[in-house]
């Protein structure tokens, strides 16, 4: 009978989709009771794929990473609600919000900025 290995459990690093679905969840805590459109909404996916997708490629270590990744996700959310039209988030001011976070010192990672390169 082989032994079994001895040591922690590996488990395989998140997807590209499972790592989106948590920025979306702090983006959403973000906005509060405001709702992003649809073309916010696509520009912020859109554009956080390539950046999740290159950070990952760039080395990112997602476990570790996102201590700093969610809080900034969260925090372009409340920077998009502010500047909501009425109770929507149109594309101008996700663009606006994505841009504004790129400059926070907790958005560093692999390849300086990695996952908040918009």
């Amino acid at each position: 009978m082989a032994k079994k290995a001895a040591g922690k459990k590996t488990t395989p690093p998140p997807t590209v989709e499972a790592i989106l679905e948590e920025c979306t969840k702090e983006v959403k805590k973000g906005l509060g009771v405001k709702r992003a459109s649809k073309q916010a909404r696509e520009y912020w996916l859109d554009e956080a794929r390539k950046s999740v997708t290159a950070a990952l490629a760039n080395g990112g270590v997602w476990d570790k990473d996102k201590k700093n990744v969610l809080p900034t996700a969260r925090k372009m959310g409340k920077v998009a609600a502010v500047l909501a039209n009425g109770n929507i988030v149109l594309l101008w001011a996700a663009e606006a919000a994505a841009a504004a976070v790129q400059d926070d010192p907790r958005c560093a990672g692999a390849g300086q900025g990695a996952y908040c390169d918009f």
